[in-house]
């Protein structure tokens, strides 16, 4: 007789979309305000708007699909009944936390590094870029998927 496999565990995939979201928004946010704080304070100079225009593309894809999901759905009935493996909502939240640290690493290393501020930015796509496109296609799993139980 064979053993029988433990059982998938599974979760309600609309409590994995808030969990993300809350997420991405409270980690965003912390981002955001940084990055402005910074701007307030001089510390890129005249060119604050390069550093913005760094960091926007860099946190609102996600975020803005994310919002877009979160309120087509909202008045969506099914959505309630759609599960997904836990397995692989905890994969797309450790790439979503990777990719948020990262973010906030390049920010909080450049009193530290040698490298002007806006040149370590436009270096950091070179390991951004990849994490991106990972945690980008795990989360966008989650949000466009509509699969019942």
């Amino acid at each position: 007789m064979e053993p029988t496999p433990p059982p998938i565990e599974i979760l309600s995939l609309d409590s994995v979309r808030n969990r993300l979201a809350a997420l991405w928004l409270i980690g965003g946010a912390v981002i955001l305000i940084l990055v402005v704080m910074q701007c307030l304070l001089g510390h890129f100079g005249d060119r604050a708007q390069e550093a913005l225009g760094w960091l926007l593309p860099t946190l609102m894809p996600t975020l803005s699909m994310i919002v877009t999901v979160l309120t087509y759905t909202a008045l969506e009935p099914r959505v309630l009944d759609a599960i997904v493996r836990r397995s692989f909502f905890w994969v797309a939240y450790y790439l979503s936390v990777f990719y948020l640290l990262l973010i906030l690493v390049t920010i909080l290393v450049q009193p530290f590094t040698p490298t002007e501020p806006l040149q370590l930015m436009r270096l950091s796509n070179l390991w951004l870029g990849p994490v991106q496109g990972l945690t980008a296609s795990a989360i966008g799993v989650l949000f466009v998927s509509k699969k019942s139980k």
